[in-house]
């Protein structure tokens, strides 16, 4: 996802699951347009890690960006390597006290 930060989204394919849907889905198969990328690129500004956990054998990664927005990412290995499987991207809680 660094990659998207930079403005570019080719290479990422190997990391992404078949199962995949969405934008991902779109960057895997070389679909993405500029307004999607841009948009992931906007997503992903001042992100931080926030937790790491697995459940069920898939990993769950969870960051939030600079706009308070909890991007989840859902990894499982697939063969030999591991990929993701699910990005999900919600509003984030209201901070207490305001």
């Amino acid at each position: 996802m660094i990659q998207i930060l930079k403005g570019e989204a080719s290479g990422l394919a190997d990391f992404i699951s078949p199962k995949c849907k969405g934008v991902l889905a779109d960057i895997r198969d070389g679909k993405a347009t500029e307004k999607q990328i841009d948009d992931l690129r906007k997503q992903f500004t001042g992100v931080k890690g926030v937790g790491a956990k697995t459940e069920n054998g898939v990993r769950v990664l969870t960051l939030r960006n600079a706009e308070n927005l909890t991007i989840t990412f859902r990894v499982k290995k697939e063969g030999e390597d591991f990929k993701v499987i699910e990005m999900t991207v919600k509003a984030g809680a209201a901070k207490k006290g305001r």
